[in-house]
């Protein structure tokens, strides 16, 4: 049964562990509205001392030009601390829109959360 509307458009970010890195697991629909939700997460594990952090984007869905510009920021941060955001679980329109913009490159990019915690 599908979501109610409000319900699909909702960013949700989950913050776990996997041998020892932080993993935000993002899910729903990145965009203007929310895309904060995620930097002020990854901002409170920078906070907290972690320098790498993993997305682990299964379950997003769209991301917008804002999107786009919160993982830049949040792995500007990370780099500028020696550290790096690693993508996971690219799938669909998210990873579509990371080829055409070319931010594959500029992204480290993992096919299963194991190599991306490494």
């Amino acid at each position: 049964m599908p979501l109610p509307q409000n319900e699909e458009s909702k960013l949700r970010v989950e913050r776990t562990e996997v041998s020892g890195r932080i993993v935000m697991i993002v899910s729903g629909r990145m965009d203007a509205e929310n895309a904060s939700v995620f930097e002020q997460e990854c901002m409170r594990c920078i906070v907290d001392g972690h320098t790498t952090l993993v997305a682990d984007l299964r379950g997003l869905t769209y991301i917008s030009s804002i999107g786009l510009r919160s993982f830049l920021s949040v792995a500007k941060t990370l780099q500028s601390k020696g550290g790096a955001l690693r993508l996971y679980g690219l799938n669909g329109l998210v990873k579509q829109v990371l080829e055409i913009t070319g931010l594959l490159q500029v992204f480290s990019v993992y096919d299963s959360v194991e190599s991306a915690v490494l």
